[in-house]
């Protein structure tokens, strides 16, 4: 009886994935997180960079935070992480895009933004891979914040 129910359902979602993508529509895509290597050390270091220009006053040059009036948070350890734990990266992206630096928000390039992310990525001991996190928002989407894999 079992096996009645299961084949329809199974041969429904090979048809609707075959179908979809003779439409030009791909199917969902592949879920990463941040510890697959997701930008690239030549990427983390241009960020670090822009971080010390940009946002060390506030938050340190050491990430720890509590460098203005408003007293800036930490941008490393549990705090950070557990904030954005489960969240997409694009979350994060559009979160410092808009809203920093706190003097003058929505003022960075895309591109500068990005690059701050991955030098948090990489100060939070999330490994680099070969290519560029991309400063567009739908491939941001599809990379989530974790905890690490074990």
């Amino acid at each position: 009886m079992m096996t009645r129910l299961l084949l329809p359902t199974a041969c429904l979602t090979v048809t609707t994935i075959l179908t979809l993508e003779g439409m030009g529509i791909p199917p969902l895509a592949q879920t990463r997180t941040v510890w697959d290597g997701v930008y690239s050390e030549a990427q983390a270091h241009r960020g670090q960079e822009l971080y010390v220009e940009i946002c060390g006053f506030c938050h340190r040059d050491d990430l720890s935070g509590g460098g203005s009036a408003a007293g800036a948070p930490t941008l490393r350890g549990p705090f950070f992480t557990t904030q954005w734990h489960g969240r997409p990266l694009v979350d994060l992206f559009v979160r410092v895009g808009t809203t920093m630096p706190q003097h003058n928000p929505d003022s960075l390039l895309p591109q500068a933004v990005i690059d701050i992310i991955s030098f948090l990525l990489r100060e939070n001991k999330m490994p680099p891979g070969q290519t560029e996190l991309p400063p567009v928002l739908d491939p941001l989407r599809e990379i989530v914040f974790t905890s690490r894999p074990d």
